[in-house]
């Protein structure tokens, strides 16, 4: 899976979304070359001579990883034509492909152009019946066809996501070596109204200890969801990475108890995981994932206040 602005896709969802795009974008013209028997290095074509190969990266590769994998892509299908010419001539019939274009999420590395004008000429001294004497091979990200998917979500009644990519990164920092001491100091002030309790120091330890424990069950729970459902797991960390960016502000601007801003974060939170995964996690479970993050945002000093 990869996340990109205009969702999350593994190879299939991403070829599934292009399909309806292509639809979308070229009417009738467009032909859909289904994978049985074999997609032979296209996955559709245009009766004017456009032929289109889709990919998705298993993950999100560095440039240099991602960079490599397309043009291994570009090189291993390109070469199919001229493998299977008389299968696709059977089947586009008097189409000439003079464009072929690989259609993939995010590609950042202008050297792709450079090999494929390389593997462009090489395919045009084939001198393939199915192929157009100005044989062009084009690279194509998901900004080509953003009209189209935003066509798609709505159609399908899925919510429009703006702005930039969420990653898992970004929300999940690593914790500080002294999240311990951290923990400890905030719990003195969440605990001050007991400081003068013979039993505070025993008090605190007990409260110090399940802060941790649930800081530390927070990335076991939030790993054990990416493994099972990894869209789900795309869509939580959208919402706790926005909700983490307001409650810098809220953090700030709170006159109260820090146990009420503890709680307003931690109720906050579950509403907006209940409402924004419907269907997928319920109250319960919502409340408890913001219990835990909360315990990880005490941990790693994303929530705090002044004593």
């Amino acid at each position: 899976m990869i996340q990109t602005d205009y969702g999350t896709f593994d190879g299939t969802s991403w070829e599934r979304l292009c399909q309806k795009a292509f639809k979308l974008k070229f009417g009738s013209l467009y032909q859909r070359m289904p994978a049985s028997p074999g997609d032979y290095g296209i996955e559709g074509w245009t009766i004017d001579g456009m032929a289109f190969q889709c990919y998705c990266p298993e993950k999100n590769y560095t440039q240099d990883e991602l960079r490599s994998a397309i043009q291994s892509k570009i090189t291993r299908d390109v070469s199919k034509l001229k493998l299977y010419q008389t299968q696709i001539a059977s089947r586009i019939g008097n189409t000439k492909i003079q464009k072929w274009l690989l259609v993939t999420p995010v590609f950042e590395h202008n050297n792709l152009h450079e090999h494929a004008r390389k593997k462009e000429i090489e395919a045009r001294e084939w001198e393939l019946s199915i192929l157009h004497d100005d044989f062009t091979i084009l690279i194509q990200d998901a900004g080509y066809y953003a009209t189209e998917f935003e066509q798609c979500r709505r159609s399908e009644g899925l919510p429009l996501q703006l702005g930039p990519v969420v990653t898992a990164e970004d929300v999940l920092p690593q914790a500080p070596e002294e999240f311990e001491e951290l923990i400890d100091r905030k719990n003195r002030v969440r605990l001050r109204d007991k400081a003068g309790l013979t039993s505070f120091e025993t008090e605190l330890q007990k409260f110090n200890t399940l802060t941790a424990t649930k800081f530390l069950k927070c990335d076991e729970h939030l790993a054990t969801i990416e493994r099972t459902s990894p869209q789900a797991f795309q869509q939580i960390i959208r919402v706790i990475g926005h909700y983490a960016e307001e409650m810098q502000e809220l953090q700030v601007a709170w006159v109260g108890e820090p146990n009420g801003l503890v709680e307003e974060v931690k109720t906050e939170l579950g509403r907006r995981l209940e409402e924004d995964l419907k269907g997928t996690m319920g109250f319960s479970d919502a409340r408890r994932l913001a219990d835990l993050m909360v315990s990880r945002w005490l941990a790693v000093c994303q929530l705090d206040f002044t004593e």
